[in-house]
């Protein structure tokens, strides 16, 4: 997603669809490579591991409760049955 703004327009560039200020090629690098500081961030606050982890080491930066309840670990039932299929 970061890096849509850059496609469009180094393609508008490639094409000659339109004009393209230097302004405009500025502002869609730097969204596209500002994606290196926001991206930790999403997946921070996503992924129940990392928030865990985060909370360890520092609790006052954590995304989640005072008291972590998730370990991380899947619920998935570990009984799976197998049937065997007859063509």
């Amino acid at each position: 997603m970061a890096w849509t703004p850059y496609l469009v327009i180094n393609f508008t560039g490639i094409f000659k669809a339109a004009p393209i200020s230097p302004l405009a090629t500025i502002w869609g690098s730097l969204f596209a490579k500002a994606n290196a500081v926001y991206n930790p961030i999403v997946y921070g606050i996503s992924h129940p591991k990392y928030r865990a982890a985060l909370y360890q080491k520092f609790p006052s930066l954590s995304c989640q409760d005072s008291s972590p309840s998730d370990d991380g670990q899947s619920v998935a039932s570990g009984a799976t049955q197998a049937t065997e299929e007859k063509a």
